[in-house]
């Protein structure tokens, strides 16, 4: 079985979730890390986790290598992609987890230097084509530079979809009561945003804050556009959200109906995209969840035949990474 080899460029909260789930995959090989920070602290935050806890592989570091069970993975240290040697690591995807080169030209430098594939771990600013698991990836045409989206996209765009084809969504409005990212203050401070609430302490407060997922869903459902609504509410905890969905549809339906279609649709083309949950769990019970959305059921209510509410579930950085790397089976070579 060939194995698929994938370069990490940017070694964040989701460079290093991906690498996690690639390590229990023996469909990969991962031949290379690049970032800027300390190999020391690259080392320790691989190793130890806060939320995910401590890697159960061995670990180790000499002379530019990091060694995690079978794997040898060559370390890079370049802020330029044009400083970047690593055309004999002969790279089928990289997996550009940066927050930075977030348009086409950007990236080629890495088709130029050898990479196969490139998947964008972010929102691209500009026509890149987007493809999310459960949503569009069958309509994927070979191209070597795409964006996986945003972990609210990858949640919202599949439940969306399965609405829609049953009864035409009219008008959406979704909320995401969103843990606290690595961009926000720690304590009150100056921020480099516009928005003068992410100048606030993460940790002791609830902040709305503006979302761009309602640009994105009104690119994957154009009908929506300007009829679609999203806010971001960012409360203190450090992993997972919860979305809160109102949908307002052409066709009645019912609660049994559209909760009953949800249970179908996750037992057979969507399993392991989207799960159903009538538990009552809580935001901690869904951290290392690797579905894009849980849906609960409980909470799912229809209005007058028209208006769905839906609830569901994602931990947004352990969630996204497995769907971004089921992404990277998808495309590779």
């Amino acid at each position: 079985m060939h194995k698929i080899r994938v370069f990490i460029n940017g070694f964040g909260r989701i460079g290093r979730s991906a690498l996690r789930i690639m390590l229990e995959d023996n469909r990969f090989e991962i031949v290379g890390i690049n970032d800027i920070f300390p190999v020391t602290q690259f080392k320790y935050l691989l190793q130890y986790d806060s939320l995910y806890k401590e890697l159960p592989q061995d670990i180790s570091y000499d002379n530019g290598y990091l060694y995690i069970g079978k794997h040898t993975i060559k370390l890079f240290c370049q802020e330029d992609p044009n400083d970047l040697n690593f055309s004999s690591l002969n790279i089928d995807v990289l997996l550009q987890c940066s927050g930075l080169f977030l348009t086409l030209k950007s990236n080629e430098i890495y088709l130029k230097k050898g990479v196969k594939k490139v998947i964008l771990s972010a929102p691209a600013q500009d026509n890149m084509p987007i493809y999310i698991m459960g949503f569009n990836q069958q309509n994927y045409q070979n191209e070597n530079i795409i964006s996986n989206s945003s972990c609210s996209s990858n949640a919202i765009a599949p439940i969306m979809k399965i609405v829609e084809n049953h009864c035409s969504i009219q008008y959406a409005n979704i909320s995401m009561m969103h843990s606290y990212t690595a961009d926000q203050n720690l304590l009150d401070g100056k921020n480099q945003s516009d928005e003068l609430r992410r100048s606030r302490s993460a940790a002791q407060n609830i902040l709305p804050l503006h979302s761009t997922a309602a640009s994105i869903l009104g690119a994957l459902f154009p009908h929506l556009k300007n009829k679609l609504y999203t806010k971001s509410i960012r409360v203190p905890i450090s992993a997972t959200t919860l979305y809160d969905f109102t949908l307002f549809t052409q066709h009645p339906t019912d609660q049994k109906e559209i909760n009953g279609l949800f249970i179908e649709r996750s037992q057979s083309d969507l399993r392991n995209i989207i799960d159903t949950d009538d538990t009552h769990k809580v935001s901690s019970d869904f951290i290392r969840n690797k579905h894009s959305a849980t849906i609960d059921l409980p909470l799912t209510e229809v209005l007058d035949d028209h208006c769905i509410k839906i609830s569901a579930w994602q931990d947004n950085e352990y969630g996204y990474a497995y769907q971004l790397v089921q992404m990277v089976k998808f495309i590779s070579p």
